[in-house]
């Protein structure tokens, strides 16, 4: 007999069905058969006798339809898959190119200091030399502009982890959605040619995946989960209270 198949998924059922009759209920067939030929001269059999044991059209039917969207989301959520490690290691090259942008700014800003500390324990002549120095070097100041590019990569750095962590954390959950949204509007292909992701530019816990009209939020939970280890990012004032930190 055929297993309870409630809870299982439709190609699940339709595979038991199958399985069952082209298995078990086979070999009983068969074990029937064999021994009615070694019986024969006693038992006729009736023309209909083994039509129980068919594979219907309707259950074969049902099978494919059940294993063609099968395989139709099985693909989608392999390729998804793929997607989504793409868009990891490119997050993750963002990553370096915007922690060696941070490492460059840092010492252009550092070599400025490092003149200032000087000019204070300097000679007058030294000071004089080295004011020359930075006036040929264009290190009178720190500039707006390598302010603004330290500041950047900065940020730039948060966005390219925080989405790679998005991306690794909830990867089940984009895959799943975005099947049922590209399959329910047919925007299968479009999502392949050119889905984009980042980071909502309002809230910051949701990572957007967006095509052609089409836009999954995946979001709840992140920034809840890593709340309580932000602290470690934030810069201290020696052994005292953090700092807040207000983006300028």
């Amino acid at each position: 007999m055929l297993a309870d198949h409630e809870n299982q998924t439709d190609l699940q059922t339709q595979t038991a069905t199958i399985n069952d009759l082209i298995g078990p209920e086979k070999d009983n067939f068969i074990s029937q058969m064999a021994a009615n030929m070694v019986t024969g001269a006693t038992t006729i059999v009736d023309p209909t006798t083994g039509q129980q044991y068919h594979v219907t059209q309707a259950q074969t039917d049902a099978f494919n339809s059940a294993y063609q969207t099968a395989l139709e989301q099985s693909t989608q959520e392999y390729l998804t898959g793929l997607l989504i490690q793409d868009e990891i290691i490119t997050q993750q090259v963002e990553f370096e190119e915007q922690k060696n942008n941070m490492i460059e700014e840092a010492q252009v800003i550092a070599t400025v200091t490092a003149i200032a500390a000087e000019i204070e324990a300097a000679d007058e002549s030294t000071k004089i030399g080295m004011e020359k120095y930075a006036t040929d070097n264009d290190l009178r100041a720190i500039k707006q502009e390598t302010r603004d590019a330290y500041q950047a990569s900065i940020e730039n750095m948060v966005v390219a982890s925080r989405t790679k962590n998005m991306l690794e954390q909830y990867s089940g959950a984009i895959i799943e959605s975005t099947t049922f949204v590209t399959q329910a509007t047919e925007t299968v292909q479009a999502f392949y040619d050119g889905a984009e992701v980042g980071i909502d530019k309002m809230l910051l816990d949701q990572l957007n995946i967006a095509w052609a009209g089409q836009s999954v939020g995946v979001e709840n939970g992140f920034w809840a989960d890593i709340g309580s280890i932000e602290a470690q990012f934030l810069p201290t004032n020696g052994d005292g209270p953090l700092i807040e930190v207000i983006p300028q």
